[in-house]
């Protein structure tokens, strides 16, 4: 079943779709796992990514969110695709369950009714620097066993690397805190130069290596000004993952849930490599 435009509709659809299901008492609180499934295509108002809401999930601790109310937590289950948001919670209101699924400047909010054996609502995207919410598609949360396989497993998940090894053996890993002995000298804004660092490994070659890290690295730069060695790297980006995806700005890109790998082909022959952490 799909429904469109709003959760209300949804629902008297949802009851109707049901028929010889029997109806089952609305839950009081959020726990156990739930599949969710949906329309949620890529909108313009966000970078795509932010609208990719987990297709397993578990309810899990609650907690006391800033505005002093209490919130259960969301978490994706182990095996499960893990997801691109970095905070995710739900909370019943009245009638009504709330979702919000965030990357800490955009993400997905959800409204939704329960429909005798599932919630069933809206998506919308929103962006934190405006207001305006963007529907985009029906949601629908299904319980599910816990046991169970997930819809989507993190088998499916190409496996990027998120770890640059250094010439020396240290090595520099997205969402972990910088490795202890590592040199850095500030730079812009958040951005720490490593001091002396080349790199080994898959990403071999590079000259230069700057990271973004408060408590944890969100993002490596590597630069290339020996344009054998950053082809070198791009054949083995190709080798190691496939075809790369296509992108406006010509870059070759490799990307899952949680991990993006951007190759940048510079002036003069040469090359920056850029690991992000999506989450």
């Amino acid at each position: 079943m799909r429904c469109i435009v709003s959760p209300v509709g949804c629902l008297a659809l949802a009851a109707l779709g049901a028929g010889a299901l029997a109806a089952q008492e609305r839950p009081g609180e959020l726990t156990g796992c739930y599949d969710i499934t949906g329309e949620h295509p890529h909108h313009g108002t966000a970078s795509g990514y932010h609208s990719e809401v987990p297709t397993r999930i578990e309810f899990a601790a609650r907690f006391r969110g800033w505005d002093d109310r209490l919130r259960t937590s969301i978490v994706v289950p182990e095996g499960a695709l893990p997801s691109t948001h970095s905070s995710m919670s739900g909370e019943i209101v009245g009638d009504s369950l709330n979702l919000r699924f965030s990357t800490g400047f955009a993400g997905v909010t959800a409204t939704l009714g329960w429909a005798g054996d599932r919630w069933v609502g809206v998506a919308r995207e929103f962006v934190d620097f405006s207001l305006d919410l963007v529907d985009i598609g029906p949601i629908e949360l299904v319980p599910v066993s816990c046991d169970s396989p997930p819809p989507v497993s993190i088998g499916a998940m190409l496996p990027i690397a998120r770890s640059v090894e250094l010439v020396g053996g240290l090595v520099i890993t997205l969402g972990e805190p910088l490795p202890e002995g590592l040199e850095t000298a500030p730079a812009l804004g958040s951005t720490l130069t490593v001091v002396g660092a080349r790199t080994a490994g898959l990403f071999a070659g590079a000259d230069s290596v700057a990271v973004a890290s408060r408590r944890r690295v969100t993002h490596i730069w590597m630069h290339y000004s020996d344009p054998g060695a950053y082809a070198n790297v791009k054949t083995r980006l190709r080798r190691t993952y496939g075809t790369p995806e296509e992108h406006s700005s010509g870059e070759d890109q490799f990307s899952n849930p949680i991990t993006m790998l951007l190759a940048y082909d510079l002036a003069n022959r040469l090359g920056q490599i850029i690991l992000m952490d999506r989450r």
